[in-house]
């Protein structure tokens, strides 16, 4: 009896051993690119309770994880680095997927330094040799691929590669929470510390100047209006070079959307920067508008694109769909649109219940997308509405005039 009870907890503990195993390579779906030597590496992040971000390696470059805190950066060009060597694990291509690696895919492929040491790397693919599969029930493929490597110690050569050594590079559609979690706390800080550095800086400002301002400027601050400040703002922003400015008005945002979210968002996947503004909405509202400013019209061109790919959409964390409502280029046209609104620079975390991640793509075909599709005819249904409604308060009003 004693012997069976004794095999019986062996077995238990064998059970539960082996589904620790499990539930820790379940864990490991984050790839990280190393600051140590460039490469990629399969981790696991967890968040320790004083907000230190802890990245543990399945194939450990050393023995201890590594430790990153909100303290980290100096700057937002320096999380925006860190943000980028987070995404999906890439996947193993398959000898009858070589179909998918043609020149100019972006691929993460394997260089080998030693009989047991393999290291991950981005390329892209510059040429293929095709050759014949072999016969067998799991055709073995034998395509030679070159790769012109854009990381790593072999950056900007190009070298040869099996299919065995490529793998696809995954779709950044969301983050890893803890790793979203862990970039709205950074950025929050640094926010928090640029407010107190601008607020510094102009207390400086105003304390240096204030034997040179003299009555007429006192006047002339006294006398302008928020439409002049906004005026001046936008005529400065001529004066320095940026006279391409193109906008594009945004409906259907979530109330709760951050303009340092959408920035953060958009450069993520277009690369293209941008200023964002948020307007107030409602109490009777469910949803708000924003406008998105632009300084080039290439990055104009590029951001269009990519709100207007018919292949995704962009949509809120709760599912709410991006509608672009109309895009305006030229100073005039765009003073005169947004008025007096100033970006909201109140960007603090509100509470624990707001969600660390606002914004995701979400790709044609799926249930998200058909969704997002009736939630976006819905919205146009409801604009075309209010514009008819404009027109005949316009056309009434234009009657009360005239008989008056």
């Amino acid at each position: 009896m004693a012997e069976n009870k004794l095999m019986s907890f062996a077995a238990a503990q064998e059970r539960e051993t082996m589904l620790v195993d499990i539930q820790q390579k379940e864990n490991f779906t984050t790839e990280f690119r190393s600051y140590e030597d460039d490469a990629w590496y399969t981790v696991m992040v967890m968040m320790d309770d004083n907000g230190t971000l802890r990245v543990r390696f399945e194939k450990s470059i050393n023995e201890e994880d590594q430790m990153f805190e909100p303290s980290f950066f100096g700057s937002m060009e320096d999380l925006l680095d860190f943000e980028k060597r987070f995404r999906p694990l890439s996947i193993q291509v398959q000898d009858d997927e070589c179909d998918m690696l043609v020149p100019d895919v972006k691929v993460c492929a394997c260089q080998h330094f030693g009989p047991d040491e393999l290291r991950f790397y981005d390329a892209v693919i510059d040429s293929v040799e095709k050759n014949k599969h072999s016969r067998k029930k799991n055709a073995e493929c034998f395509c030679n691929f070159k790769l012109s490597w854009l990381n790593g110690p072999k950056v900007g050569k190009s070298t040869a590669a099996k299919i065995g050594d490529i793998c696809i590079i995954q779709p950044i559609l969301q983050l890893d929470p803890v790793v979203a979690t862990f970039l709205e706390i950074a950025r929050w800080r640094l926010e928090s510390q640029s407010e107190q550095e601008m607020l510094e800086t102009e207390n400086h400002k105003e304390h240096s100047n204030a034997n040179r301002r003299g009555k007429q400027s006192v006047v002339r601050a006294c006398a302008r209006s928020p439409e002049v400040d906004l005026e001046a703002t936008m005529e400065d922003m001529e004066l320095e070079g940026k006279r391409n400015v193109c906008m594009i008005l945004i409906g259907n945002l979530d109330r709760e959307l951050r303009p340092s979210t959408t920035v953060e968002f958009l450069y993520q996947h277009t690369l293209v920067t941008a200023s964002v503004f948020i307007f107030p909405s409602l109490s009777s509202e469910t949803f708000t508008r924003g406008a998105i400013m632009l300084h080039t019209e290439n990055d104009f061109q590029k951001l269009g694109d990519f709100l207007e790919n018919p292949n995704h959409m962009i949509t809120s964390s709760t599912g709410r769909p991006w509608v672009v409502i109309e895009k305006q280029v030229g100073l005039k046209n765009i003073k005169a649109s947004i008025g007096t609104l100033l970006p909201n620079s109140e960007d603090v975390i509100q509470g624990n219940n707001r969600k660390s991640n606002d914004l995701k793509i979400v790709c044609s075909g799926t249930q998200e997308f058909k969704r997002a599709d009736a939630m976006r005819e819905l919205y146009l249904e409801f604009a075309d509405h209010q514009v008819r409604m404009h027109k005949s308060l316009a056309s009434e009003e234009g009657s009360i005039y005239i008989y008056t």
